[in-house]
């Protein structure tokens, strides 16, 4: 995960909510935190392991007594239940005890070992609670919630300034080569694991189709009219594909199509030269692509500065 989406991570409590409501509930802890929470739930483990056999001894112990005459063996485990503060101590003399009563009780080794497995299994069972409790640190599919205050689309001052003017193309550069960048180690059969697993899919899939029709009037795609190469993602969801964490009610069903072909401009361009001195692309000539208005924008469909070549300036994929 890059540094600057890391930086953005949520910490506290927040639902996941691709496991509902229950399962889902999640706590997000810093490094720190999250170390002593784990060293906590270890420390907890073993002192509830011999809590709850400090329980069990006191319930069998009181449901064993009896004001009739028993003989010394039951007497011995008895006071084994009262006085041995851990399951460990407890079955090994539980065990020794078949020894030393061999010949003087009733069948000692059927006596002794129910309590003996009882105190071996509260044993073994907090110990494996112990060795897992760390899995508690760790979330379904290890996934974090990011919330960044910097959501948005970035628009450029619109004061022309030659600082803010570079500031912004820079910015579309550095996103160009990341996009690129991410695209080549991430799609196909060869994929780089530690670049690949900052979004909630690694690839957004999509087909193909290589005989598309032409987007324009007949006759401006300059391989016929039915020869255009179209991208279709499908159905995309907001929060499976695109990785938005909502509420099933809450998500959306994204699509985009995308119909390439190279058109004739012959009738369709215009070249002007900007004459305002203030602006930072003074001098710079313009090509203006007139295949239909954009709204409440401009009259062209596309501008595109010939100096862009020489700045190194970045496009949007």
């Amino acid at each position: 995960m890059s540094q600057e989406v890391g930086a953005h991570i949520y910490i506290g409590p927040w639902i996941n909510w691709s496991h509902g409501v229950i399962r889902g509930a999640t706590l997000t802890l810093s490094s720190r935190d999250g170390g002593l929470l784990t060293a906590f739930l270890g420390i907890f483990v073993t002192g509830a392991g011999a809590s709850v056999w400090r329980i069990l001894s006191y319930l069998i112990h009181q449901l064993r007594t009896s004001s009739e005459f028993e003989d010394g063996f039951l007497h011995q485990q008895q006071l084994i239940l009262r006085n041995t503060g851990s399951s460990v101590g407890a079955a090994w003399q539980f065990f020794e005890m078949v020894f030393y009563w061999w010949k003087c009780a009733r069948r000692p080794l059927l006596r002794a070992l129910p309590l003996t497995m009882l105190a071996l299994c509260n044993l073994l069972l907090f110990a494996v609670a112990g060795v897992f409790s760390s899995e508690v640190t760790k979330s379904a599919g290890n996934q974090t919630l990011i919330r960044s205050p910097n959501c948005g689309t970035w628009v450029p001052n619109a004061t022309g300034n030659p600082l803010d003017q570079f500031a912004y193309t820079s910015k579309v550069l550095n996103d160009t080569i990341n996009a690129a960048s991410y695209a080549r180690a991430c799609y196909g059969n060869i994929q780089n694991v530690l670049q690949c697993d900052q979004y909630a899919q690694q690839q957004i899939k999509w087909t193909t189709n290589q005989n598309a029709s032409c987007p324009f009037a007949s006759g401006n795609c300059i391989l016929g009219d039915t020869a255009a190469y179209e991208m279709d993602t499908g159905p995309v969801d907001s929060h499976d594909v695109l990785g938005i964490n909502a509420p099933q009610d809450e998500r959306i069903t994204y699509r985009k199509v995308t119909t390439c072909a190279p058109i004739h401009t012959t009738g369709y361009v215009e070249w002007w030269n900007n004459t305002n001195v203030g602006e930072a692309t003074y001098g710079d000539t313009f090509q203006r692509f007139f295949f239909g208005p954009i709204v409440n924008v401009s009259n062209y469909t596309y501008e595109y500065n010939e100096h862009t070549h020489y700045d190194n300036i970045g496009y949007d994929l």
